[in-house]
């Protein structure tokens, strides 16, 4: 099984013997290194190169303690040293030697006979490009089915015009369900709503390699993916991925959370506005503020969990209430 379609955490000695016996070879997604990277400049050179050139072209793997011959991984090569101060070593290398720093970036040591490995899980970032900063190094480096290079110019304007269309393609998608909300397109029909509020949580990894999101591991994850401001739920797969459901005594839906397949979160919840008092109705901001707060962790803690990368754009909107008034 490939190591990009487990959870970080779930990565043991049976997965990387996995990838030895099937011998899964090295290229775009992955590489595998048997030694330690060591502290001269050369070492931590290539150490960034490895790195950054995962997270300037489709993200991957970093395997350090496996042996390989043209490619294709022969052995498990544990590591001996101190498990803790190598991932400080590589945590501060990484942290200190790219320009921009690639958030999200993960490292663990995977306990094996004999020692360790250590695995480090790099996401295609989607601020690129990253450069090599380092001992006085300025390059910018991509990786193929050969491993790593230094990108050509054009490569570069390639990249720069990729990462301002992600940010479109965010905007528009907002557009498009708030669009579908207006006309009641809903994933279920609504109650009457008094004004809407919508949650988008998107991931900028949702239109470029992120693997799918399991319908099912969002299922096991229901508790993280409550709907806003709800006193129960009822979970459900549908066809665009897993969605969390509440409903009124009326039997219509007035809160609910889409998990889409591609890792993105929509929460919607109807009756924003207050009830008509004395012909005024109000958005009550202090229960909007809560509704909104009480879930957002939760949900990134569910993102997190189902291994959605960052960055993670976050969009509020309230639908239905111009002109209202507030009330605290």
């Amino acid at each position: 099984m490939a190591l990009s379609s487990l959870n970080f955490e779930d990565i043991t000695e049976t997965s990387l013997s996995e990838q030895v016996t099937a011998g899964i070879p090295e290229g775009v997604l992955i590489d595998y290194k048997r030694d330690m990277y060591g502290k001269k400049d050369d070492d931590i050179k290539e150490f960034l190169k490895d790195v950054s050139s995962f997270a300037n072209t489709s993200g991957g793997h970093l395997v350090i303690g496996v042996d390989e011959t043209g490619g294709v991984p022969t052995e498990i090569t544990p590591l001996n040293g101190d498990a803790d101060q190598d991932l400080q070593r590589l945590e501060n290398l990484a942290r200190d030697g790219i320009e921009p720093r690639i958030s999200g970036l993960r490292m663990r040591a995977v306990s094996v006979q004999g020692g360790y490995v250590i695995v480090l899980r790099i996401p295609k970032s989607w601020s690129p490009p990253h450069r090599v900063s380092a001992r006085g190094t300025n390059r910018i480096y991509g990786r193929s089915s050969a491993g790593a290079y230094e990108f050509s110019i054009d490569e570069l304007r390639v990249i720069f015009t990729a990462a301002a269309g992600v940010l479109d393609r965010v905007r528009a998608f907002r557009s498009e369900r708030l669009a579908k909300l207006d006309v009641g397109e809903a994933i279920v029909p609504l109650a009457k709503d008094n004004g809407r509020l919508v949650l988008h949580l998107v991931p900028t990894a949702a239109f470029g390699f992120l693997s799918q999101i399991e319908p099912g591991a969002a299922h096991a994850a229901q508790d993280l993916l409550r709907p806003m401001d709800s006193m129960g739920l009822s979970p459900r797969i549908n066809f665009d991925g897993y969605a969390s459901l509440y409903h009124g005594t009326d039997g219509k839906c007035r809160s609910y959370t889409q998990v889409f397949r591609n890792g993105i979160i929509e929460a919607v919840k109807v009756r924003v506005v207050s009830d008509p008092q004395d012909g005024q109705v109000w958005i009550p901001v202090l229960s909007v503020g809560r509704w909104i707060f009480d879930q957002l962790p939760q949900y990134l803690a569910a993102m997190q969990k189902l291994g959605v990368p960052p960055p993670i754009v976050l969009m509020i909107t309230l639908q239905g209430v111009r002109g209202r008034p507030s009330w605290s």
